[in-house]
Formats: structure tokens, C-alpha cells, sequence
């Protein structure tokens, strides 16, 4: 953990002034000197000791929304006692180290023009968890982060309310600017989020609605969130070394026109909780909406718990495509991939929706389910074209603990032979799954796997 800083935690402009001021005081008076002239003037508690030779811990409970430039400086605990919205266009940096806690109820929200610059490191990650004492936490405590920005969507009208907030300025999101950022969340940990607020109506671990190109989200965990790992609500934001854990619904759920890169994606699910590796949709009510979703996935892994007969890996529905290649899906004893319905198979084979070089294993008695909800589409034909590289051979993880997994695959059948991932992805990765065959693991150091 890095020293505290001497400046506020909280900088604005104003207190920045003030601080100033303070000093100008002190220099000229003694008295003032002797009184203790503070810089800071917040409500937060020092919760070091001056003989422990330990940086200080600065607490912090924030109880209404940001509404200027903001820092939390390295060394602090910030918790938020509600929905905390940055907004007014306002800038909120969060720096390595720093831990937010998220009291029932609690979300931190970066709305539409506001931005989130959250950049953490391997070894002091920023941690988004629970405001509840370690033993005692559990998914659904709080609400998760929410970035919300101005890309396209194909909802009626270009924008929308996010779900899980009211509806309101501060939860719209969507636009025209395709370019556009949220900021930048980097080395962050996001735990027992997913809040429930009523039916349908529920906020994720992570949720990204309308975000454009120039977002910055990679090396980021979901641990444990009520509903969903990661949304993304349409926009063209991408995401690198995403690991998601043990999430009571879907790991990855996108839909409303969501067209962004995904490379280095690992899923894990449990076999008390947890539906679909991925779920995606185009848009619920009108299936053919432009633009569609369509994502670019390569170098995924996909672990099924092996033991819970409704969950499945991949359901595509609802005219959304999807470009996956390079990837691992395994131990899902509802089936592997479900192409479900005819404005998904119709897409088959063009820019839009298209397989290739993907190890299928262990994903119960049928991998690819025959139900009727295709327009009569093969997809165990399909699937098992030995032609675009699909194989099924047992990738040998390390581990699949759910304590202390470690997905690198030992067969030496996955580890080379894929495709060469296009511009604007780590080229060199040709293996199956998230994780190279030799060398660390990204995910080390920075992760965390806690129970409650």
C-alpha cells in the first residue's frame, strides 16, 4: 500500500483553495500553528498509528454524489452509504490501492459525460466490495459500478435508462458518439455486487451501458455478483483479461447493439449458482434492431461447474451474433452452444455470427442441444466440422478449484494451431483458451476468490 498523500482525499477545486488558505493562516499565526491548522476537513478517520511504521488508513463515508473533479487517494477506504452518481461532467480518480465498500443499497454510478479513472496496478489493485465484515459477505450486499456513456444503441430513440436505477437524467446513457469514453477501469476487483431491486430489475457486478471505443476496461474480476458477472447495454467498448466468478446468472450477458472486442476472457462457474457462461441478445422485442450486437471474442475460456444439470455455455438468441474463436468451453451439463432461434441461425457463417478453432469438452451428454428452437439448424453438424478447427479433447486445466483455479490448459492439442487474431488484438495468442501454455498467469497477483 502506498503512503498517504498530504493533500485531501477529496480534491476539488474548492478545497484545494482552502487548503491554501489554511496554510497562509498557519505561516502567520502562532496560535493557529499550536491549535493543530489541519489541511483536511472531511468526514474521514485516520485509522493508523503514529509508532506502527504502517502508511495510515484514511476512512471515508460519501453520502451524496460527485459533482466536481474528485480524488481517492492510495491509502484510503471509501464507503458509500447509497447510490453515489458522478455526474456534472465530473472526473472521479480512484488510485491504486484504494478500497470501496459498498453499504445495502449502495452503487457507484459514473453517468453520461462524467468519467471513471480507476487505474489500479498488479500488485494494489483498486477492490469494489462489501461494506460487510469479512465472514459475513454474500452476492447482492450492493450494487456494483456503472458506467454510462453516449455510443449508439439500436433501442428506440438512441438512449435509455439503465436498468436497476430510477429512471431519470442521471441513468441515461446511449448517443451518437461511437468514439467516445467512460474512462478507464484497469486492475480492479469487483465483488458480491448485483443488487436486487425489484423483478427484472437489477444491477450486475460491472455494468457498461453505451460506452464507446476509447473506454479503457482490462484486468478486471467479478467475484460472486447477485446477477450478472459483466453486462454491456449496446456501445463499442472492449474489454481485455476479464475473469468472472461464480455469478449467480449469466457470466456475460450482452445486448441492444453491443459491437465491442473481448480477448483474454475467463468464466467460472459454480454448481450451486449460475445459468449461461454467456447469454446474448440483440434486443428482446424487436429481435432485427441495428445496429446488432455482434461482439469479437478470442482466447476465451468457459468452465462449467460439471455438476449442475441446468447450466449451460453459450445461448444466443434473439438476432444477436457473435464472432468467437480461439476459446475452451467446457463441463456444462446442459450443452455447450445453443443457437437458438431462426434470426440467430440465418446469421451463420457471415461477419456476423461465426465458430472457428474451439475445443469442446465435457459439456454433458449432448453438447450441442437438439431442441427445436433453430428452424431445424444442425448445430452438432456444424459444430463437429473437423474444417474450422473444432475439436474435443480434454484441455487439462491446472485446476478448476474454485478457491484457486488455474485455467492453463496441459494438452498440447490446444495449445497452438488457432487463429491469428485480427488488428486491434495480441496477435502472438494462437492457443485455445485465456490463458498462454508456459509463462505467469494474468491473473496473478491482483485476483481473489473469498467466499463472503
Amino acid at each position: 500500500m502506498s503512503p498517504m498523500r498530504a493533500e485531501p482525499v477529496f480534491e476539488t477545486g474548492v478545497e484545494r483553495s482552502m487548503v491554501m488558505m489554511k496554510h497562509l493562516v498557519c505561516s502567520l499565526s502562532l496560535l493557529a500553528l499550536l491549535s493543530g491548522c489541519s489541511e483536511e476537513e472531511s468526514n474521514s478517520t485516520d485509522t493508523g498509528t503514529a509508532d506502527t511504521g504502517t502508511p495510515a488508513a484514511t476512512e471515508i463515508t460519501v453520502s451524496s454524489d460527485v459533482t466536481a473533479d474528485t480524488t481517492w487517494a492510495s491509502g484510503s477506504i471509501v464507503t458509500l452509504s447509497m447510490l453515489i452518481v458522478v455526474t456534472n461532467n465530473a472526473t472521479l480518480t480512484i488510485e491504486p490501492g484504494v478500497i470501496v465498500k459498498g453499504d445495502n443499497g449502495s452503487a457507484l454510478v459514473i453517468s453520461r459525460g462524467a468519467k471513471l479513472n480507476a487505474a489500479g496496478t498488479a500488485a494494489s489493485p483498486i477492490v469494489f466490495t462489501s461494506s460487510k465484515p469479512e465472514g459475513s459477505r454474500a452476492s447482492g450486499d450492493w450494487g456494483g459500478v456503472v458506467l454510462l456513456g453516449s455510443a449508439t444503441l439500436n433501442l428506440a430513440g438512441g438512449e435509455g435508462n439503465i436498468e436497476g436505477m430510477p429512471a431519470g437524467p442521471a441513468s441515461l446513457y446511449g448517443g451518437t458518439d461511437d468514439a467516445s469514453s467512460c474512462g478507464t477501469l484497469k486492475y480492479a476487483r469487483i465483488e458480491f455486487a448485483g443488487y436486487v431491486f425489484g423483478t427484472d430489475n437489477e444491477l450486475n457486478g460491472l455494468t457498461v451501458g453505451g460506452c464507446g471505443s476509447a473506454t479503457e476496461l482490462d484486468f478486471i474480476q467479478s467475484h460472486l455478483g447477485k446477477d450478472d458477472g459483466v453486462e454491456f447495454f449496446g456501445g463499442t467498448a472492449s474489454i481485455k483479461h476479464l475473469l468472472i466468478t461464480q455469478a449467480a446468472d449469466d457470466s456475460l450477458d450482452y445486448d441492444q447493439g453491443w459491437r465491442g472486442n473481448v480477448q483474454f476472457l475467463a468464466i467460472q462457474q459454480s454448481a450451486s449458482v449460475g445459468d449461461k457462461a454467456i447469454e446474448g441478445d440483440n434486443l428482446k422485442d424487436v429481435v432485427d434492431s441495428t445496429p446488432r450486437s455482434r461482439p469479437t471474442i478470442f482466447n476465451a475460456s468457459f468452465v462449467g461447474s460439471g455438476a449442475n444439470a441446468e447450466q449451460g455455455g453459450l445461448h444466443i438468441r434473439r438476432g444477436a451474433g457473435l464472432i468467437l474463436k480461439n476459446s475452451i468451453v467446457a463441463n456444462f451439463q446442459a450443452g455447450a452452444i445453443d443457437l437458438d432461434g431462426a434470426t440467430v441461425t440465418a446469421l451463420v457463417g457471415d461477419s456476423t455470427l461465426d465458430f472457428s478453432n474451439i475445443d469442446f469438452f465435457g459439456n454433458g451428454a449432448d453438447q450441442f442441444p437438439a431442441d427445436d428452437n433453430d428452424a431445424d439448424f444442425d448445430e452438432a453438424l456444424y459444430f463437429g466440422n473437423a474444417g474450422k478447427g473444432f475439436v474435443t479433447v480434454d484441455p487439462q486445466f491446472a485446476s478448476t478449484s474454485l478457491t484457486a483455479p488455474d485455467f492453463a490448459a496441459g494438452n498440447t492439442a490446444v495449445q497452438s494451431g488457432g487463429a491469428t487474431p485480427p488488428a486491434g488484438f495480441d496477435a502472438t495468442a494462437t492457443y485455445h483458451g485465456a490463458f498462454a501454455p508456459t509463462g505467469a498467469a494474468w491473473t496473478a497477483g491482483w485476483t481473489s476468490y473469498p467466499a463472503n
